[in-house]
């Protein structure tokens, strides 16, 4: 039976990752002084004020950027929890990995609206958590993909490659370069439309 709240998740999936790139392509276009793309953080973008220049708007940009891309979040994972509903067991893992990424959401949106520049700790603080929820719920997710034979195991793989990016760029002190970000942070948003492309096929 087709739902339509689960073709929205699905949508929203991919959704939330092409908003989060146009605006923030936006961003760096208007970036004071010129924003250098293998050197500058994403945080960057956010500051109030850039070499010297009050810059709300990048403030605004990067705030919404996140923003919507945490929104669109939130119905994904409650679509992507309805493939895996038997037997128990992968239910309760789906479970797992929805409320993860459901409670990751608000902290994608914070880490922007407290910018690093006035909120270094909390914009900080939230930054990881964001990280390490969302990346937790990609590796129950990945669980629940092997031990589900129906879903495809790539998709599994895929999750377990981000994730190891994700945590290697939180965990790892050398790891923690503006590259790395880049490549985590895409990486996140190709995993959630690849996903999104096959909860579409899963909800035809």
């Amino acid at each position: 039976m087709d739902i339509p709240w689960k073709k929205i998740g699905a949508y929203a999936g991919i959704l939330g990752g092409v908003l989060f790139v146009i605006i923030t392509f936006i961003n760096m276009a208007i970036y004071p002084g010129g924003y250098n793309f293998l050197l500058n953080y994403f945080s960057d973008l956010g500051r109030t004020v850039t070499n010297g220049v009050p810059s709300p708007a990048d403030w605004f940009l990067f705030s919404l950027a996140c923003t919507a891309a945490a929104v669109c979040s939130v119905p994904f994972w409650a679509a992507i929890r309805a493939l895996f509903t038997k037997p128990p067991y992968l239910k309760y893992l789906a479970w797992l990995g929805t409320i993860l990424g459901v409670a990751a959401a608000p902290f994608l949106s914070g880490l922007a609206i407290l910018a690093g520049d006035v909120f270094p700790t909390q914009h900080g603080l939230s930054t990881d958590i964001f990280f390490l929820l969302y990346s937790t719920a990609i590796v129950i997710y990945s669980i629940a993909i092997f031990l589900n034979k129906d879903y495809g195991y790539l998709y599994g793989f895929i999750g377990v490659i981000v994730a190891i990016i994700c945590y290697g760029y939180i965990l790892i002190p050398f790891l923690g370069t503006a590259l790395v970000q880049k490549i985590a942070v895409y990486a996140l948003i190709l995993w959630s439309a690849f996903q999104g492309i096959r909860l579409l096929k899963a909800f035809k």
